[in-house]
């Protein structure tokens, strides 16, 4: 049965619509709404946009230069008519960038029943280890211990490694983790690999700095395929202007 699509064909399209606004405000015009490889439409003044994919599921992302968009990327596989993307205006990089640590905060432990969560010592909560992650083709083992991760609460992971990559050349950052969950009282692992935080095409020339000069790049909403969870992964990186 190679080839057929069982759950979105030419005949039964994804329909997506939405807006992006500026600082969850202001509509932004022209805002490229696309694939890795496709630029499916354009937000007009109104900031909205909408599109039709043949597709069963798809990776979308909002690209406008001079911003950076709020989430990264949506993978949608229902038709969907308020999606929201918010813009920050960026600034221009000329440096270098070092990854100072990571932060995971669990969204939701199960989606059909307390039975398929994980507790440790009476709170609901994500069980990780195994969390790898590779920056430019390099690759760092995080965890040295077991991390229970509560929902909504954000869990620090300091990075002491040196890891430092120039912001005038293209870079990408990938992650791997082990998530565990039970169901009737037996433990299973989800082996969550190879997930795309930045996208190799992507030139990380301007971004938006907080206040303590450091730059956030965030997979939102990462989900297992037998969603049993969701989790957001930050990589938080230390900006250092050339000289």
């Amino acid at each position: 049965m190679t080839g057929c699509d069982f759950f979105g064909t030419s005949n039964d399209p994804l329909i997506i619509s939405g807006y992006v606004y500026l600082d969850s405000t202001e509509p932004l015009s022209d805002v490229s709404i696309k694939s890795e490889t496709i630029i499916y439409d354009k937000t007009d003044e109104n900031g909205y946009f909408s599109i039709s994919v043949n597709k069963s599921s798809v990776e979308i992302f909002a690209e406008k230069s001079g911003y950076a968009f709020s989430p990264h990327s949506v993978t949608i596989s229902e038709n969907t008519n308020n999606l929201i993307f918010n813009a920050t205006k960026t600034q221009d990089l000329n440096g270098l960038l070092t990854l100072n640590h990571i932060v995971i905060t669990p969204t939701s432990m199960v989606s059909f029943g307390d039975d398929y969560s994980y507790e440790h010592e009476n709170e609901t909560c994500l069980k990780i280890d195994n969390l790898k992650i590779d920056i430019d083709n390099k690759t760092f083992d995080i965890l040295q211990n077991d991390l229970y991760a509560v929902k909504n609460k954000s869990n620090i992971i300091s990075f002491d490694q040196d890891v430092t990559v120039n912001t005038d050349y293209d870079f990408n950052i990938w992650f791997s983790l082990d998530a565990y969950f039970t169901s009737l009282n037996q433990e299973f692992v989800y082996h969550e690999e190879r997930q795309s935080v930045i996208r190799v095409q992507e030139k990380q020339t301007t971004a938006d700095l907080n206040d303590n000069n450091q730059i956030v790049y965030t997979a939102v909403g990462v989900n297992s395929s037998n969603n049993m969870f969701t989790y957001n992964i930050s990589f938080v990186f230390d900006y250092y202007e050339n000289v």
